[in-house]
């Protein structure tokens, strides 16, 4: 009886352990998970002086280009004397149309210049000797003007069946082949590129601090590990009303390398001001939104702060708008630091 008893007590001892555990575990699952604290660092605004730096890309365009239009349309191509890359000098054939019509027109004007013009002498000496009258001598000297002009006019078209280049420079197109109908368009194009100018865009808010003969460094993508020195040489005066955007354009020897059609990166520096800035790490963009945001600590928390943002340069972001001097903004940069995360700020 008394073992009976025993065993009782220690059968009710264990299972009063066994209730007692599962209640300790119930107890710590419904209890609240205690919430992560998130150890950051923090900085402050800082005054630093920024360059005014405007960049912005450009596509290079040859400084001069000329059209070469035939005076002649609709002659026939019968020559074409140079390609396309060819260094042409000003007054250079480029191509020759066909004269066989030119050529009949110039010998009858040929023709008829010569019978005038012995007709007109022939009566000015008779009304000299009182022979014909006035108004038959000056009907034959009328007679004279008119073919001498038709004469020279007729030279003149003779000389436009040969096409010249009007300048020195590349012929950088060529639109006619031998046997093509000379067209009332270009025949040919021609590039002056001993210097080229990169022509681009920048925003309004920048335009006003670009004058002329600004200093410009130029990099082309297609020639990396360059910069060339460039000066602003056009600035446009208006802006775009669709796009916002004033047309700048920079001057600058082609070296021989640099070639119209190339895409190009420009930065101007216009001098220097004071700004208030944060380190790069403490800026980022909200998903979504695209807005410029940075988290401020404020009573143990993280804070979300959108922000405006200005020049970015050496590491450091330009803040205009959105925060005070003395606001502590962290920089740690952390998956866990969210809107509303309870912080720790740590100095190093």
């Amino acid at each position: 009886m008394r073992k009976t008893l025993v065993l009782i007590v220690i059968v009710a001892i264990f299972a009063g352990l066994i209730v007692f555990r599962g209640y300790q575990q119930k107890q710590v699952k419904s209890a609240p998970p205690e919430e992560e604290i998130a150890r950051v660092e923090t900085v402050s605004l800082r005054e630093m002086d920024l360059a005014e730096v405007v960049e912005f890309t450009a596509s290079i365009m040859p400084e001069e280009q000329s059209a070469v239009v035939p005076k002649v349309p609709g002659r026939t191509v019968l020559e074409v004397f140079v390609s396309e890359g060819d260094r042409v000098k000003k007054g250079q054939p480029l191509a020759s149309l066909d004269t066989s019509l030119i050529r009949q027109q110039l010998d009858e004007a040929r023709t008829f210049y010569e019978t005038a013009a012995a007709d007109h002498e022939r009566y000015q000496s008779l009304y000299k000797d009182d022979v014909v009258s006035r108004q038959t001598a000056d009907q034959a000297r009328a007679r004279y003007m008119q073919a001498r002009s038709a004469y020279e006019q007729a030279r003149i078209m003779s000389g436009y069946h040969t096409i010249t280049a009007p300048t020195d420079g590349i012929v950088a197109r060529r639109f006619i082949d031998p046997g093509d109908t000379a067209p009332q368009g270009p025949a040919f194009l021609i590039f002056r590129q001993d210097k080229v100018k990169a022509v681009g865009a920048v925003p309004e808010r920048q335009f006003p601090t670009i004058g002329t003969g600004d200093r410009v460094l130029l990099s082309v993508d297609a020639i990396p590990g360059m910069e060339f020195e460039a000066v602003v040489s056009n600035i446009s005066p208006v802006i775009d009303p669709v796009t916002r955007t004033g047309k700048v354009e920079v001057t600058l020897p082609s070296e021989g390398v640099i070639l119209p059609g190339m895409f190009a990166r420009a930065r101007i520096a216009s001098g220097e001001r004071k700004a208030m800035v944060l380190p790069r790490e403490a800026v980022s963009r909200l998903a979504g939104t695209g807005e410029t945001v940075c988290y401020v600590a404020e009573e143990g928390q993280a804070v979300l702060r959108i922000i405006v943002t200005g020049l970015e340069q050496g590491g450091f972001v330009e803040v205009n708008e959105g925060l005070e001097p003395g606001e502590e903004v962290i920089t740690t940069r952390s998956r866990n630091v969210r809107d509303g995360t309870r912080i720790e700020v740590y100095r190093r």
